[in-house]
């Protein structure tokens, strides 16, 4: 198995509205670049989940729910990547995961993910890259993995969880047969 984990803000999306950052679940795009990349590491047999820290919740910008809907229309925007792993508060407690499962009712699905890897869900921490890793590898190390981010916190959950790291600007311009960093 090949896992892609991607850092959201500013690695895929990105607000319609050229603010800091969204603040309404329908204020995103996708990264043209970004979805070049998604389509061409599809393509290659990868499976890609996103992993995104959403300190606005804690620090009052926006509520709970209003980040469940942001994952999910960046899924609707860019169904390549299969769910979302977010940590909605500055302590790294806890860790949602929203997925649209194809179904005749294309039922979203969210959930709180287990309190295994509590105290280090937010990145620089490596909660959400494990949970990812276990969740769609079971406990074998996938035979390629990589997270891609664009900021020195992302980095360093990659340090952290011992995997590949790739800057984004750098992947937007590489191909899945490219060198990488491992």
């Amino acid at each position: 198995m090949k896992l892609l984990i991607l850092d959201l803000d500013g690695t895929v999306r990105r607000p319609k509205s050229r603010a800091k950052f969204i603040s309404d679940p329908l204020d995103q795009e996708i990264i043209p670049s970004s979805q070049i990349a998604i389509a061409s590491y599809k393509s290659e047999g990868w499976l890609i989940v996103g992993a995104t820290n959403q300190g606005g919740v804690a620090a009052g910008h926006k509520q709970l729910e209003d980040a469940i809907q942001e994952q999910y229309q960046t899924l609707r925007l860019c169904p390549e990547i299969t769910c979302i792993y977010f940590c909605p508060d500055y302590q790294g407690l806890h860790c949602w995961l929203c997925c649209i499962y194809p179904t005749e009712e294309s039922s979203p699905i969210h959930t709180a993910w287990g309190a295994e890897y509590s105290g280090t869900y937010r990145k620089p921490g490596a909660g959400m890259l494990n949970a990812a890793m276990k969740n769609h590898c079971g406990f074998q190390k996938p035979e390629q993995i990589l997270f891609v981010g664009d900021r020195d916190e992302d980095k360093g959950a990659a340090n952290a969880a011992n995997i590949p790291f790739l800057w984004a600007s750098d992947w937007w311009g590489s191909s899945p047969d490219e060198d990488f960093p491992w």
